[in-house]
């Protein structure tokens, strides 16, 4: 055989192998295991009129007292790549999220340095 020839086929072989090995293997997504930027209860909730909205919901989120958190009020803005999920790690959705709810939120990207913080939410967990 011609080792020319066999040489660009295993690069192939190769480069579709790693390509489907990495493609299969996607992490699924996880509350982070850092402090969250704000933790307290929700005291509104104001969701999107339509389903074509990019931001899904505004959540005003009013700090617990004596819980150590980045912020300590914030309201967030929940979009589809929001992670949501209970303590015991069972996804849920934003039909889930009450008013009173003990949240915590951790943020995604540039918060807005006002009073309160204004941030899209990278993950929130529901604590009941």
């Amino acid at each position: 055989m011609n080792v020319k020839k066999i040489t660009p086929l295993y690069f192939l072989i190769t480069v579709l192998s790693a390509t489907f090995l990495f493609a299969c293997s996607k992490e699924p997504k996880r509350i982070p295991d850092t402090m969250p930027d704000v933790h307290g209860y929700i005291t509104n909730i104001k969701r999107a009129a339509t389903n074509d909205e990019a931001v899904k919901a505004e959540v005003a989120v009013k700090a617990l007292d004596g819980v150590e958190a980045q912020f300590k009020d914030a309201n967030i803005k929940i979009d589809e790549h929001t992670l949501i999920e209970d303590e015991t790690g069972k996804m849920l959705t934003l039909k889930n999220l009450r008013e009173g709810h003990e949240v915590q939120v951790w943020f995604d990207g540039e918060v807005m340095e006002s009073d309160p913080v204004q941030a899209y939410a990278k993950a929130v967990r529901i604590k009941y």
